[in-house]
């Protein structure tokens, strides 16, 4: 292993030590969230414990009003000395709209940790919280992840779960970074630097398995047990998780035939996968399909969180290669369940690791794409040193093949796409995307071109959610800018406008006016809720009809920041969204009056994005939220 190099947290002097360090004698709980069976009227989930192979199996008691059964199962009896169990629950469902408190103790013989979390009865509407990108990738030096720290926006959201709790977490991939392997490990670090033709025909031995397994299981325990904030989440909001490629390998699936089925690469992908069902699902290779994880040869799930609400989790990675995300009999399979169990149902939410829609990025892709054909021709290319990622390809390319939008998977997102559309219409039934992946935030929208129906009508309308990173580095100002000077409005198939709308009106700096709102390069997370209010001025319209006058306040709030005083431009923004906030909480109040009178429940989705304010020693609320109200399918 590599020399030990540890990164600080400075307001809680965590150590994250690198390489990860093996666990303790004892790791969790983490919960899990799996479905609500309506027809039985219970809530299912899991705990995930490990416990030395040392001591005996501890003991979990349950305190609740409900009935709460659990059943133990082993999943591993010696992995790296420790034994992992999976606990079962069933939860009963009762008839409300109130939260059931759940307390949980554990014995484990020479201590006792308990908590609690907390589950919505049957009426309740449900909240909870979305993010992705957990950790920091391999660019991000130890001193400039110091300074951003891990738990800055992890604190916010737990802050927020305090004051009301969340239901439901909802991870969008990047859970685990493990980008550092590749220098950690002796075995990978010698093979990364090998000629071109031998590195791709390299035998993965069993010794060079058994190292890099352990280094992805302590990488797990690293995260998940000593970041008390990751600590608390796990132990206190049962969760849901979609992987993505740093929970693999960097670029993990966008690689050419020769590189993904290298007998490295394979082998990596292989071992992160069994880590992926342990930590992310609390199952593994052989149990999966009994666990009700679905699919061709990915693992995909399907949760229903009461009468109203679906999430469907969508794996971009298992079958993933440089043509396409997801094989097709996989797509059969997922839409056979939405046909057969989307019944009444007013909300499905599509969890995607990458964006269904974002920037395009043609010329690039066309640059890089020639670039890559060289490399994969002359191997040694001029500058290829310096450009090329560990994987002997331009540093750039895996990113943008990542991407739905990437001209190599336009056209099987389009059939999704469609697909969808029709869904929508004999279900009737809202489509949302959540996604993360790209490092930065906003909000993406299909809807019906031309003729558009009224919102709540548009079986075509579908939002995308893009939340990223809780954690990671977001990418420079002058990227963001640029994306915003190449197309943001698309039409795709028939009768479909896609767009990155402009949603954010204001900076979270000193609330300073934008010009450019489409995305933003702040790290955020993203609060969800079920409601009844709806927002009769929608923010996705947000600079439609005004554009001189965001236009000329935008270049005013830029010049008195520039010459430091920036507090009359947050004194100014602050007086200027109060009187907004208020003729919007009208706006709710009449809506929400309107929707009493309908004899169907209402259950419309409020998203809520909080970013941080990326120069809060200067002054000024450390988070921002923006609102997205997303109307129910009538």
């Amino acid at each position: 292993m590599a020399e030990n190099n540890d990164l600080r947290e400075t307001s809680t002097e965590l150590v994250v030590n690198r390489p990860p360090q093996p666990p303790g004698p004892a790791l969790g709980p983490y919960f899990q969230f799996i479905t609500t069976d309506l027809e039985n009227m219970l809530w299912v989930g899991s705990v995930l414990i490990f416990r030395h192979v040392s001591y005996t199996q501890p003991s979990m008691q349950f305190n609740a009003k409900v009935k709460v059964t659990d059943d133990w199962e082993t999943l591993y009896e010696n992995l790296f000395d420790m034994r992992a169990y999976r606990i079962n629950l069933n939860i009963e469902l009762r008839r409300g709209s109130s939260d059931e408190k759940i307390e949980w103790t554990i014995d484990w013989g020479d201590n006792i940790t308990n908590g609690m979390f907390y589950i919505a009865q049957y009426d309740q509407k449900w909240r909870g919280a979305f993010f992705s990108c957990n950790g920091f990738d391999a660019t991000v030096s130890k001193e400039l992840a110091s300074g951003l720290t891990y738990n800055a926006v992890w604190n916010h959201l737990l802050s927020v779960h305090e004051k009301n709790p969340f239901h439901l977490l909802v991870w969008g991939g990047d859970q685990s970074y493990i980008d550092f392997i590749l220098e950690d490990v002796p075995f990978l670090e010698t093979w990364t630097h090998m000629e071109w033709n031998k590195k791709w025909k390299c035998e993965f031995t069993e010794e060079a398995k058994q190292e890099i397994e352990q280094y992805y299981f302590n990488n797990y325990a690293e995260h998940w047990e000593r970041r008390p904030e990751m600590k608390k989440a796990l132990g206190s909001v049962p969760s849901i998780m979609m992987w993505d490629d740093h929970d693999i390998f960097d670029g993990a699936g966008s690689y050419p035939p020769l590189l993904r089925n290298s007998p490295v690469m394979m082998g990596l992908f292989e071992i992160a996968q069994k880590m992926r069902l342990l930590f992310q699902h609390h199952t593994t290779p052989r149990k999966a399909r009994h666990h009700r994880l679905f699919g061709y040869q990915g693992y995909n799930f399907f949760a229903r969180c009461g009468p109203n609400l679906v999430f469907l989790g969508t794996d971009g990675r298992s079958e993933r290669d440089d043509q396409t995300v997801t094989h097709e009999h996989t797509w059969n399979m997922i839409f056979n369940k939405l046909d057969n169990e989307l019944q009444d149902v007013q909300h499905l939410i599509v969890l995607l690791a990458v964006p269904f829609i974002f920037a395009r990025f043609k010329m690039a892709e066309s640059f890089l794409e020639t670039w890559k054909k060289l490399t994969m021709k002359w191997h040694n290319i001029p500058l290829g040193e310096q450009t090329n990622s560990v994987f002997g390809l331009p540093e750039l390319y895996d990113d943008l093949l990542d991407e739905w939008t990437h001209e190599a998977h336009l056209e099987e997102r389009n059939r999704v796409l469609s697909r969808l559309q029709e869904l929508a219409e004999k279900k009737r039934t809202r489509i949302t995307f959540f996604s993360g992946d790209v490092h930065c935030c906003g909000v993406g929208r299909f809807r019906t071109r031309d003729n558009v129906p009224p919102r709540i009508n548009d079986t075509k309308l579908m939002y995308q959610i893009i939340s990223s990173a809780i954690v990671n580095r977001p990418p420079p100002r002058i990227v963001i800018r640029a994306a915003h000077l190449f197309g943001t409005k698309w039409y795709p198939i028939a009768s479909t406008e896609e767009a990155l709308i402009d949603f954010f009106d204001q900076a979270p700096e000193y609330g300073a006016k934008l010009f450019l709102r489409k995305l933003l390069p702040n790290r955020n997370w993203v609060h969800f809720e079920q409601c009844e209010t709806m927002d009769s001025t929608p923010r996705d319209t947000v600079g439609q009809n005004n554009f001189l006058d965001c236009y000329f306040w935008s270049i005013i709030d830029f010049i008195l920041l520039s010459i430091g005083l920036g507090f009359i431009v947050r004194w100014k923004n602050e007086r200027s969204t109060s009187a907004v906030t208020s003729r919007r909480q009208n706006k709710s109040m009449s809506s929400s009056h309107s929707n009493s009178q309908s004899t169907q429940e209402v259950n419309n989705l409020k998203v809520q994005f909080w970013l941080e304010n990326t120069e809060k020693k200067r002054g000024g609320t450390p988070f921002s939220n923006y609102d997205l109200f997303i109307p129910d399918l009538k």
